[in-house]
């Protein structure tokens, strides 16, 4: 067989930053073991990405009694660039700054009433030239946009709160910042963050978002699963046909989206108390004091929500079912009822909330457009969080 010698060497740089990123502060010889490379070979190529400043120096190891030379230590610097990530949704603009290894320097949002895409992207705009200077090497690096829609190959393709039009959001912040910029489904992302920055190596998982609509997240070995045309996972387009109703035309059938995300929950909620309108924070506590109205409108979200997640679990058999959703954050219970409904099934994995329902999509972006800087785009790569 033939190698390559370009090929190899990639191969053996990203084999080598990955194992800085994923245990560092770590020494030559250890990299050298854990990899199988020989020293010198381990030695270069650390080298150039000190001359890089994507690894810098973390000082000598204790020394062992006896062991004589102490090792230098390596690691990852994180503060080589920055990111940014953005998250648009119906009722607010989110960003988050983070350095290379996902840790956050700065957070802000602005709330969105039906704008236009030029008024979100005047926003943008003005979140980011707001930024304080970050002390870093090399400044901006990338910035990642999650759309509550469909995404395909980085173009938005639908969104049920904002009219994108043919506006091209990655060509004008690329021509604006000259950095990469990634576009994708906030559900993707927050099943990428559920993976990446957890040390438990995930092989397949799914990750229920629920907020204004409801979406999913999808991983296959290792991989964001996205279907043909970006539109896997959309779980919020399921149709939902009602118990004992003689048939209807398919196109007059209700969707998920539109009868049990949380913003028509939170809907349903006013209608049942004759109220205009009525928020998270008092559906929560009218179901911590035991409203029957409430509780009895929950129920039948845990039911339906129980419904979809056997259906993905059917589909997709994942290893953990993920649920973002600051309603089932603030109501655990809910999660603890899906759990019961499903005990019919044969075998159930751990349903679990998001490690971070706040930031999940933001941080999933973060990783994306961290692994595009580093050109490791399928490598895994253990983020701080």
């Amino acid at each position: 067989m033939i190698i390559n010698k370009d090929v190899m060497r990639d191969h053996n740089e990203h084999s080598v930053l990955q194992t800085i990123v994923n245990h560092g502060p770590i020494s030559r010889n250890e990299i050298s073991k854990l990899l199988g490379l020989n020293k010198v070979t381990v030695s270069d190529i650390v080298g150039r990405f000190t001359e890089r400043k994507l690894v810098s120096s973390q000082g000598e190891a204790a020394a062992k009694p006896g062991s004589g030379r102490r090792a230098e230590l390596v690691a990852f610097n994180a503060t080589y660039g920055y990111v940014i990530n953005f998250s648009i949704s119906g009722v607010i603009l989110e960003m988050l700054v983070t350095q290379l290894d996902g840790r956050a320097l700065e957070y802000s949002e602005s709330p969105l009433q039906h704008p236009t895409v030029d008024e979100i992207v005047a926003k943008m705009d003005d979140m980011i030239a707001q930024l304080p200077e970050f002390e870093v090497d090399n400044g901006l690096q990338a910035i990642s946009i999650a759309i509550f829609g469909s995404v395909y190959q980085n173009e938005v393709v639908t969104s049920p709160f904002v009219d994108f039009g043919d506006f091209d959001l990655v060509g004008y912040f690329k021509q604006r910042y000259h950095v990469p910029v990634i576009v994708e489904n906030e559900a993707n992302l927050s099943a990428v963050f559920e993976q990446d920055f957890s040390k438990q190596e995930l092989q397949s998982i799914v990750s229920v978002s629920i907020h204004e609509g409801i979406g999913a997240g999808i991983i296959v070995n290792k991989q964001l699963y996205r279907g043909n045309y970006g539109r896997a996972g959309e779980i919020g387009q399921i149709m939902i046909q009602g118990a004992g109703k003689p048939r209807q035309r398919l196109a007059k059938l209700p969707n998920f989206d539109h009868e049990w995300s949380e913003a028509a929950l939170l809907r349903k909620a006013a209608r049942l108390k004759a109220v205009d309108h009525y928020t998270l924070a008092e559906l929560v506590a009218a179901a911590d004091q035991g409203d029957a109205v409430i509780v009895d409108l929950i129920e039948d979200f845990c039911y339906h929500l129980a419904i979809v997640t056997s259906d993905l679990i059917a589909a997709y058999d994942p290893q953990m079912v993920f649920f973002n959703s600051p309603l089932i954050d603030q109501l655990p219970e809910i999660l603890k009822n899906i759990q019961m409904k499903l005990s019919f099934m044969p075998l159930v994995p751990p349903l679990v909330m998001s490690k971070d329902v706040k930031y999940a999509t933001l941080l999933g972006g973060a990783s994306l457009v961290i692994h595009q800087v580093l050109d490791m785009p399928s490598t895994r790569l253990i983020f701080h969080h």
